[in-house]
Formats: C-alpha cells, sequence, structure tokens
C-alpha cells in the first residue's frame, strides 16, 4: 500500500524542519483514499481452459475524504502501465470502476498479475496513492484428476481434484456428462477437502447407460489474494457401459383387475401400467397371458407410454389387453395370470410384478322399447341381480361414436326398472339407433347393450295441444285485475310457432290482438291483465284466447281457452266504532267468496299494520288500530284481503279494499 505522513496536534502551531506552518494548516489532515471493496475478479461463465477469461470483470469502489483530483491507472507485473482511466479528475467523495481487463486500445489482456494504482491530490497539495491487486488467472484454477481418456465405468466411478499452488479448494461436485447444466447423467454429491487439500468422490453412474463422452468437477475456492471463487475444470474423455437390468413397478394400478363386458362379444381393455426405470433405451417389453392350468393363451407388447417428469429415466408402459387370444377369439370367463418382461439395449431384462385379471362375461341388464307415438319412444332397461348397475343412460348417437350428451334414465323403484321417453323431436325423417349404456360397479364401468332401429316417419300429424289449466282472472284493487299467463302444452314432432293471441268477448268481438313479433317461433303463453286495447279494464265476463299453432311442416292446430273475469269484490272495509285516536274496523266478506285472512294498514305509512280477528259468529274481521302517536290530520286505512281464487293459477290470491277515512285529533 502507499505510504503516507500522518500527524495530528492540538498545538496552536507545529514546527517541521524549522518552519512554523499556522494553527489551521497543521490541523487540516491531508487527503485519504479508502476501499470499500477486497480484491477480486468475477467470472460470468466460470473459468475454464475453453473460455479462458472470457466474462471477467473486476469492480473496485473507493471514496476520497475530501475534494480532490484523481488519477486511476492499470499496471502490468513489470510496472507498466497498460490502461487509464482516469487523469485529474475532480471527485468529491465516491468514485467505483469496472474494468474487463482490455487495454486502452480495447485489447483483451493476458493471464498475468495486475495493479490497479489510485492517486488523488487535494487542493492543499497533500496526496496520496493506494494500489489494489487484480490477478488475472486464465486458464483452469484447478485441474481435474483421477480420471484418464477412455476410462470404462459400470455402476460407479471415482474421481479427485487437487488445487493449484495458492489456491484453496472448499468444495467439489463431479459430473459426467456432455453439459453441466442440461445434458449431465451423473452427479456427486458436494465433497470437501481430505489430505492435502484435494477432494475425492465415489458416485454411481448407472444413469448414464451407455454414455462416451465427457467427465468434469464444478469446484468452490479461494483464489491467490483470497477472494472467494466458484469455476468449472478442464472436462476429461470418459466412457460408462450399461451393465445394469431395468427395474419395474406397477405405476398407480392394482396387481388384480376384472374385465367385464363392454359390449356383447367384446371384454373391456386393462388399464395397467409399468413404471420401468432403465438409464439405456428398452429394446422389448412383452406380456405373457396364462389360464389357470398354466397354459399360453395370448401374447403381446406393452406401448411406451413416454418418460416422467419427475424422472426422464423412466418410463410408463401400458398393459392393454381385452380377454382375447392372439387371433382376436373371446377368451371364455376364467382367471388368468399376466406376466411381463422388459429387455433394455444392452441386453439386460427384468421381469415386471405379475397380475391376475378376471374376466366376467355377466351382462348386466337388458334393453326394452315401446312407441309412443309417431317421434316418442319408451325405453325401459331392467338390471339384471347382482350386476350392480348404478345407472343408466340413453343413446342415438351414430355406431361407434361418443354421446357425451346421452340422456340419463331415471331409476323407478316401484319396478327396479330405468326408465325415460325418448324424444326424436325436430330431427328428419329416417332411421335411427338406440342403445343402453348401463354403469355398474365401483369401477364405473360401462356396458353398451346392443343397437335397435328407430324408425322416425314424415311428419304428418298436427301438433297435440293441452289447454291451460288457469281460466279465471280476479281483482287485485277495486279496479284492476291480477294479469295471469295462459300457458298451452305443446307437443309436435318438428318445431312449432304460433300465430297471433287473440282476445274476444262473448259476442265475438276482438278486445285484444297480441301479435307474436320477432323471437315467437315456439311461443304457447300469453299473459293478459284483463284489459282491453286501451288500457281499460273490461267489464266482468267470458272471453276467449285463441291461437294456432304451427309446426315446420305446416301442420296446423287452432286452440282456445275461455277466461272468465271476475270483478267480485271479496269484501268491504268500514269503521264501526272509535273512542279518542282508538279505530275499530271492521271486513265484512262478500257472499260466496272464501276469505283466508285479512289485515289493516294505514296508507302512505309503515306503521300501523296489524293482522284483523275473524268473528266465528258474525264471520266479519275486526281489529282496533291505536293511531294516537301519530299527527292530527286526516288518515286512510285499507285492508289486504287473503282469498280463494278457484280457476286462476295460483289458489288463493290478494285484494286491496277501498279505503276508508278516519280523523285524528289532540
Amino acid at each position: 500500500m502507499g505510504r503516507w505522513l500522518r500527524i495530528a496536534t492540538t498545538m496552536a502551531a507545529l514546527t517541521v524542519s524549522g518552519t512554523a506552518l499556522p494553527a489551521a494548516q497543521a490541523a487540516d489532515p491531508a487527503v485519504q483514499i479508502t476501499f470499500d471493496t477486497q480484491p477480486r475478479v468475477t467470472f460470468s461463465e466460470g473459468l475454464t481452459s475453453a473460455s479462458g477469461t472470457k466474462g471477467a470483470l473486476a469492480e473496485v469502489a473507493w471514496r476520497v475524504s475530501r475534494p480532490a483530483a484523481i488519477t486511476v491507472r492499470a499496471l502490468d507485473a513489470a510496472g507498466t502501465v497498460v490502461r487509464t482511466f482516469a487523469e485529474d479528475l475532480p471527485v468529491a467523495d465516491s468514485h467505483d470502476l469496472a474494468w474487463t481487463f482490455t487495454d486502452d486500445a480495447g485489447l483483451d489482456l493476458p493471464e498475468g498479475d495486475y495493479t490497479l494504482r489510485v492517486s488523488a491530490v487535494d487542493g492543499d497539495g497533500t496526496r496520496d496513492v493506494e494500489t489494489y491487486p487484480l490477478p488475472l488467472d486464465r486458464h483452469s484454477v484447478v485441474p481435474l484428476q483421477g480420471v484418464v481418456s477412455g476410462a470404462t465405468y459400470s455402476t460407479n466411478a471415482t474421481m479427485s481434484i487437487g488445487p493449484r499452488p495458492g489456491v484453496t479448494l472448499v468444495s467439489a461436485r463431479f459430473m459426467v456428462g456432455d453439459g453441466y447444466d442440461a445434458a449431465k447423467c451423473a452427479v456427486s454429491d458436494p465433497r470437501t477437502p481430505g489430505l492435502g487439500g484435494r477432494i475425492q468422490a465415489t458416485f454411481s453412474v448407472s444413469d448414464c447407460g451407455t454414455y462416451s463422452g465427457r467427465a468434469g468437477a464444478l469446484v468452490e475456492f479461494t483464489d491467490r489474494i483470497g477472494a472467494k471463487q466458484t469455476g468449472y475444470s478442464t472436462t476429461v474423455p470418459v466412457r460408462v457401459v450399461d451393465r445394469v437390468a431395468p427395474t419395474a413397478k406397477l405405476h398407480l394400478s392394482d396387481a388384480s383387475q376384472t374385465l367385464h363386458l363392454e359390449r356383447p362379444g367384446a371384454f373391456e381393455t386393462t388399464t395397467t401400467r409399468f413404471a420401468v426405470r432403465d438409464a439405456s433405451a428398452i429394446a422389448s417389453a412383452t406380456y405373457e397371458v396364462r389360464n389357470g392350468i398354466g397354459a399360453l393363451v395370448a401374447t403381446g407388447t406393452l406401448s411406451d407410454g413416454g418418460a416422467l417428469e419427475t424422472d426422464p429415466l423412466t418410463h410408463v408402459f401400458d398393459l392393454r389387453w381385452n380377454g382375447t387370444r392372439d387371433n382376436g377369439t373371446l377368451l371364455p370367463a376364467a382367471r388368468y395370470r399376466v406376466t411381463t418382461r422388459f429387455t433394455d439395449t444392452a441386453g439386460y431384462r427384468a421381469t415386471g410384478p405379475a397380475l391376475t385379471v378376471d374376466l366376467d362375461a355377466t351382462v348386466p341388464g337388458t334393453m326394452a322399447v315401446s312407441r309412443i307415438d309417431g317421434y316418442r319412444w319408451q325405453v325401459v332397461v331392467t338390471p339384471r341381480a347382482g350386476a350392480g348397475v348404478t345407472a343408466v343412460a340413453v343413446s342415438t348417437s351414430p355406431g361407434g361414436t361418443t354421446d357425451d350428451s346421452a340422456q340419463q334414465a331415471p331409476y323407478d323403484a316401484t319396478t327396479g326398472t330405468y326408465r325415460t321417453v325418448l324424444s326424436l323431436a325436430g330431427r328428419p325423417a329416417g332411421t335411427y339407433p338406440v342403445r343402453a349404456l348401463i354403469t355398474r360397479g365401483a369401477a364405473s364401468t360401462t356396458f353398451t347393450t346392443p343397437d335397435q332401429d328407430l324408425v322416425l316417419a314424415e311428419d304428418t300429424a298436427p301438433p297435440v295441444v293441452t289447454r291451460p289449466t288457469n281460466s279465471r282472472l280476479y281483482l287485485g284493487l277495486p279496479d284492476q285485475y291480477v294479469a295471469g299467463t295462459f300457458g298451452f302444452g305443446v307437443s309436435d314432432q318438428s318445431a312449432v310457432r304460433s300465430a297471433d293471441f287473440v282476445v274476444t268477448s262473448a259476442d265475438g268481438t276482438t278486445v285484444v290482438d297480441h301479435t307474436v313479433g320477432e323471437g315467437g317461433e315456439g311461443r304457447t303463453s300469453f299473459t293478459w291483465d284483463g284489459t282491453g286495447p286501451d288500457g281499460e279494464r273490461l267489464p266482468a265476463g267470458d272471453y276467449v284466447v285463441s291461437t294456432t299453432f304451427t309446426d315446420a311442416l305446416d301442420n296446423a292446430t287452432p286452440a282456445a281457452v275461455t277466461v272468465h273475469l271476475d270483478d267480485t269484490v271479496p269484501g268491504t272495509l268500514a269503521v264501526v266504532s272509535a273512542t279518542g285516536n282508538r279505530f275499530t274496523v271492521e271486513l265484512t266478506p262478500t257472499t260466496g267468496v272464501t276469505v283466508q285472512a285479512a289485515g289493516v294498514a294505514l296508507i302512505g305509512n309503515s306503521c300501523c299494520g296489524a293482522a284483523m280477528e275473524r268473528d266465528p259468529a258474525t264471520g266479519r274481521y275486526r281489529v282496533t288500530v291505536d293511531l294516537d302517536s301519530r299527527p292530527a290530520g286526516t288518515y286512510h286505512l285499507t285492508s289486504l284481503v287473503a282469498r280463494d281464487t278457484p280457476g286462476a293459477a295460483a289458489p288463493y290470491g290478494y285484494y286491496w279494499t277501498t279505503p276508508v277515512t278516519v280523523t285524528v285529533g289532540h
């Protein structure tokens, strides 16, 4: 490091070589350079013989104790200036520098020991000079030893690495593979130095299979100036031979399985999978099936399902067998034993776990179809006792295709069958297949019954129309009916549209002509509130709501319903007595009207509502309302009546009576 004189005193004056200095100058310290970083050179790609010092970077930061002009240069081992970074550059406090070991011409410098020299001169002319060592090792930091060109390993490899002079090893991991990051096939655990600072490891190379390539090490070390570094050694040739047999086990599968009939004459296919680990490729994966006396009845090849994401050396193989001999004929229902064998490219073989497969030829149910009309059929599936049927669906998709929208058939506990009505409405005339999909057992396997043909004839029948169940409107207010919706049930083989809904009086006069506008296709209901064309309430009496339903082939059915407008007021409200501001009100039901309940309320205010009590002797409803807390003035009371509504959409309706007036005085 640079040398300088540091003198400090609290005296008023200081004499140096017989010269008296002013007190202020003597107390003012000289400029001083302080480095904020320790000596270190980093390499973005590590240190290897191939990359040399590619990515080498020196980062230095320092500060001056007072403003000064600095000069920064890099010198080689002989003291020659190779790079000037700054000359007489004014610096107030701190400064930093990043250097990639290039000279003033931008050329890479050779390996060697370099020094960064920083000098600072302050305004009083005092100077400080500091140096910073930056050694550059261009070649491999640590050579790999113990692996010689052409060395052959089968299961384990022993490798070691020793330090260069001036280098202290901290740890090392040995690797076999063409790429340290992506293509390594064997890696040792991290190891620390032993005797003499050398690091050695014996580790498995079984996962490399048959491999000819390179081996190397990733090392952590302390370099010649004490900086901690990470570097890669040079690689050396190595060869690995495969002497390990594959290992096979069941992968998310059971060792026993039952194959039921998938359809008449065909069993389901096994869903068994094997996980086979091997460092080299599997050359063959085969299976054999033997019956109860050991006779060979079927053979085959397993299909490679690809490598596992969690372990690329493990492949999944699928055993696909559907209970047939090699010639495709169906085997009889019985228990069979399945064995598997896996052989790799090096000729090593392993036997997988044995399987037990039961063939069950039970037909779980039968389907019967009966015609209801020209486009509807009743489908009944009768499950076989003990077959464990859990669900039934009905499909009319083309044979050999998958139907994602098969129609579910509900279970009928009374008959012990699954039943549904299948409609081919909207389809063109022709022949359609129908089949039942019978689900059984905890594994939810499916049996498909044989197809039956449904013949759909040309649509010549008019739509079948069912009249609405309601045919009456009642008053909800003294001058307003409660609207009702009159829905017609319409059934037809093809799409149906409706004509205008027309309302006529008893003498045939049209009082409402409702047009089914855009979007009216398929409309089968009409909502009416008992008003005429100008919104006025029509007189009580019978009215006819009529329309015509026409299908896609112009087959038409007229339809009508008689609607009675009932303007009967279900009851009248009256004040029967008053004591101060307490008023007793009474509802008298209309003769012939059944009132279920009644209540009283103050119009325009949420207070004072009360249920009315029925007097069994008179049939009237009565309650006393206390308005003493209300300000003086005129108030209106009304009653909400719940009444029976025979023939209406709802069994009872609500009616607000004509209000009665009361006066509160204080």
